[in-house]
Formats: structure tokens, C-alpha cells, sequence
């Protein structure tokens, strides 16, 4: 069973219904998954973080804006009791979690962003090889009858019955993927023409495997848009952090956050 320990409730928001799993005590910390995933991404490392925090893990609405989604998450901490929180997301997760930053700099505390880059410019990188990395647009780049049905927005092996007893995908977790409406008629995501500056201290984490570590210094990216510290390390997996290296995406959390509670004096 997911989330062992937690509550799993459903609760309105702004008019808008946000399902999500909670458990823990202590100062808020809200996790926000990223696309294709639903809450569920983060079952191997909620449990381990709710033994100093207040763990919360919501389902998110990518139909509404990054501004609408932010000002529901806020008020939905206040109907916790929560007026301060820290926020982790991961990929489009992160973008929500910043948006919230940034309407309320005063209220978040520090933030967690595994494999995501502030919408950095491409110029002088947008080449046919870079655009061939990008997944729906490597199968549009092939010759029939590689079919362009294929470019799917999730993993194939999610589409595998069963999931292979070595992947690091959770069957539950995947079923709750497919079955989710999250991520149904949502619209094309863009970053906001501006963003303000960044205040609170902030952890990037990205795959040693992947494209992000690869292409770019994530850390100097989000520095210059933070005027806080901004700390980041590799981790041995490709995108799917908490579900392909749960224990170092453990650690690393752990550590930030203890080094954040003993900034606070606590």
C-alpha cells in the first residue's frame, strides 16, 4: 500500500476540488509532482520526510495557470493551519512550486527543484540535434513507418501489463498515472513573460543520466534568478528521481532541511 500512514482526502479549494495525501507533523512541506505523474510519484519518499515534517502531496490541475494553481496551493495550506511551508517539486512540479515563490515570498521558507531549469534561453542551441533529444519530436525526425502515434507523453513501459519486475516504476503508482485525470485536455504549458527573483534558499537536484547536468550548470542557472543561496548535486538516475534513486533523493532532502531547521534555530 502507497503512502502508508497517510490520510487520503479530497478537499475544495478556490471552487476547485485538490485530492491529495497527507501525514506527518510538524512545519509544512508540500511535494508537487510533475508531468505524466499524479501525487503518487513521491510514495518512496513522503513516508521518510513526514517523521520531521507535515507532509503534503496534492494532485495538481495543469488546465489552470501557473498563477491560479499557485494561489489554490497557498490557501490550501491556510486551510491546513500553515501560514509558512517549503515546497519541492519536480519538472513541471517545480514551475508550479516557484510560481508559489513568487506570489508569496514571505510565506515559503526554501525550495526543492528536481530536474528543472528556469526556462533558459536556447539561442544558438536549437540546432535539428537538439530538437531531435526532445521525445515526441525524435519520432517525427524518423523515417515510415515509425508512426507519430507514438509520441506519447509517457514512458512506454507504463503501457506494459505487468510492469517488469525490475523497473522502478511502482504498479500501484502507474495505475493511478493512467487512471488519473490530471493530465487530460490540459493546456500547452509556457513560462511567464517575468518572474520575480527567487528569495528563499534553494536545492536543485537533477540526474547524473539525464539531459539537464548534461547540457547545462543548473546551479548558475537558478542563481541568477535568486537572490537566496542556491545549492544543487547530481544524483545516479536519468528524470524520475524519487522513483529511480528514492534513497539519495531522500538523503539529499533530509540534509537541506536539516541544515534549513538549524538556520531557523530549531
Amino acid at each position: 500500500m502507497l503512502f502508508d500512514g497517510f490520510s487520503r482526502t479530497t478537499r475544495i479549494v478556490n471552487d476547485i476540488p485538490y485530492h491529495f495525501c497527507l501525514g506527518g507533523s510538524g512545519p509544512l512541506l508540500m511535494l508537487l509532482h510533475g508531468r505524466p505523474e499524479t501525487h503518487a510519484m513521491w510514495h518512496r519518499i513522503a513516508p521518510a520526510l513526514s517523521a520531521q515534517h507535515t507532509v503534503i502531496c496534492p494532485d495538481l490541475h495543469p488546465e489552470r495557470s501557473l498563477s491560479e494553481q499557485a494561489a489554490d496551493l497557498l490557501s490550501l495550506a491556510d486551510s491546513l493551519g500553515h501560514h509558512s511551508l517549503i515546497l519541492a517539486g519536480q519538472d513541471y512540479g517545480a514551475r508550479v512550486a516557484c510560481e508559489v515563490a513568487g506570489q508569496q515570498p514571505s510565506r515559503v521558507k526554501a525550495l526543492i527543484l528536481l530536474e528543472a531549469l528556469p526556462g533558459p534561453d536556447h539561442t544558438g542551441r536549437d540546432d535539428m540535434a537538439f530538437s531531435l533529444t526532445q521525445y515526441e519530436s525524435c519520432w517525427f525526425g524518423q523515417l515510415h513507418p515509425k508512426p507519430e502515434a507514438n509520441s506519447v507523453q509517457i514512458p512506454a513501459e507504463w503501457l506494459s501489463d505487468p510492469i517488469s519486475e525490475d523497473s522502478y516504476f511502482s504498479p500501484e503508482a502507474v495505475k493511478d498515472y493512467l487512471s488519473a485525470q490530471v493530465w487530460r485536455s490540459n493546456i500547452p504549458f509556457s513560462w511567464p513573460a517575468s518572474r520575480p527573483e527567487l528569495q528563499c534558499p534553494v536545492l536543485v537536484l537533477w540526474g547524473k543520466k539525464g539531459r539537464i547536468g548534461g547540457w547545462y550548470n543548473p546551479v548558475a542557472l537558478w542563481q541568477a534568478v535568486s537572490a537566496s543561496t542556491v545549492t544543487g548535486q547530481a544524483l545516479p538516475g536519468e528524470h524520475f528521481l524519487p522513483e529511480e534513486v528514492p534513497e539519495e533523493t531522500i538523503s539529499a532532502m533530509q540534509n537541506f532541511l536539516a541544515a534549513m531547521s538549524c538556520s531557523d534555530g530549531r
